[in-house]
Formats: structure tokens, C-alpha cells, sequence
């Protein structure tokens, strides 16, 4: 089971999507912090991603999931919210599925040190061609090419 559920009871409870997939407040707060629809505050992580102080818990969930909670999608054991367009901040419902973990990694942003421009291929400036990673089935093959378009 996910940590999501410990806390979906609170979650449905303290939170609603309205109708342009924003989160808002289903009760309004102790000693008025907060009124009744008010837009959700949520706060960045150091991994980029927006998060959200789980009410009379010490915890914090992503918007991600919450999203997901507050649509009614189960994320079962195994499985992680994906965000399709790549943008960590960008928890609209349109932009969010549930993927297995190797979809999810399918979906990562090139490295920043990629010199050839594609996600799994770099220049060799030793061997003189371009190198090609790929992990399929559990197994990390390695192979080389002279020309982009050949190791494309």
C-alpha cells in the first residue's frame, strides 16, 4: 500500500477539485487561517516537486497524488504518478496518469551533460563514435556507432 492511504480519509475530507482542476479547501481553517474554497497553498521541495502539509498529521503529500486522490484513481502497489508533459509543477489532471515504474523512467528529461541531443546517446570523444545505453528487460546493453543517424 502507498502512504497516500493513511491519510485518505483526511485528504477527501479537507480537500475538493473544482471545476479547472484546482484544489481547494472543503472547510474553512482553525482560527480563520483559511475560508471554505479557498485555493489550497502549497510549497516546493528541493526535487522540484509541489507539496502539501497533510492536515492533523505530521506529514506532507505531493499535489500530484492528491490530485489523483481527489479524482478517484487508485495507485496501486508498484506504480507512481507520472506528469505527461515532463513539468514537476504542472499538476493540472489533464497532465497526470498512473504509469508503472519503467514507463516512469521512460518519461525522464535528457541529462544535462547529453552532447548528442537524444536521451541514451552520447559522443565518445575517446573512442571516436557515438555510444548507445539502453536497459530492456532488466539487462544494460551498450552500443556504438559512428554517425547519429546510425545510432538513432
Amino acid at each position: 500500500m502507498n502512504a497516500i492511504y493513511n491519510y485518505e480519509e483526511v485528504l477527501l475530507d479537507e480537500f475538493y477539485l473544482d471545476s479547472k482542476g484546482e484544489v481547494r479547501r472543503s472547510k474553512d481553517g482553525y482560527l480563520g487561517r483559511f475560508k471554505k474554497g479557498d485555493l489550497a497553498k502549497f510549497f516546493i521541495n528541493d526535487e522540484g516537486y509541489l507539496k502539501i502539509q497533510v492536515p492533523k498529521h505530521r506529514a506532507t503529500i505531493n499535489k500530484s497524488h492528491l490530485v489523483i486522490l481527489l479524482q478517484g484513481i487508485d495507485i496501486p502497489e508498484g506504480y507512481h504518478v507520472d506528469h505527461i508533459d515532463g513539468n514537476k509543477q504542472n499538476d493540472h489532471p489533464s497532465n497526470l496518469r498512473v504509469v508503472n515504474e519503467r514507463t516512469n523512467h521512460c518519461n525522464r528529461k535528457m541529462r544535462s551533460d547529453n552532447t548528442s541531443g537524444i536521451t541514451g546517446i552520447r559522443w565518445s570523444e575517446y573512442h571516436g563514435h557515438y555510444v548507445i545505453r539502453r536497459t530492456v528487460n532488466g539487462k544494460r546493453l551498450s552500443r556504438s556507432r559512428k554517425t547519429l543517424e546510425q545510432a538513432k
